[in-house]
């Protein structure tokens, strides 16, 4: 008798956990939508206020640094080219919203194809 209370305990303690798992994965979802969400809403304005920038330059006659300086690709840039090339959006449109060489965003997004094909 004790050990069918025992085994009784333990299942129903397991299908507790079970339950418990399934929710602890949702949230980490929920987060990780949330950061993506932010990250896009992040670069939409660094976007739009490279814009203000640029048409602030040309009005004003001032040449822009972008010429001078060698551009680098961030982290972070690398992050947001691969979240706008999964959601779908072209070279193009990734290269002239993130204000980097459409040159480099296909290497990125090469790069990043070629890893999930070795993974």
């Amino acid at each position: 008798m004790e050990l069918w209370m025992a085994a009784g305990i333990l299942l129903a303690l397991s299908v507790l956990l079970f339950i418990y798992s399934f929710t602890q994965k949702q949230e980490k979802e929920q987060a990780y939508k949330e950061l993506e969400e932010f990250s896009l809403t992040t670069t939409r304005s660094m976007y739009d206020l490279n814009k203000r920038v640029k048409a602030l330059e040309s009005e004003l006659g001032i040449e822009s640094l972008e010429h001078m300086l060698p551009q680098r690709v961030t982290q972070l840039n690398k992050d947001n080219i691969i979240t706008m090339f999964t959601k779908g959006y072209p070279t193009e449109a990734i290269s002239q919203q993130l204000n980097i060489a459409s040159t480099s965003v296909q290497e990125i997004i090469d790069a990043y194809v070629e890893e999930g094909i070795r993974a």
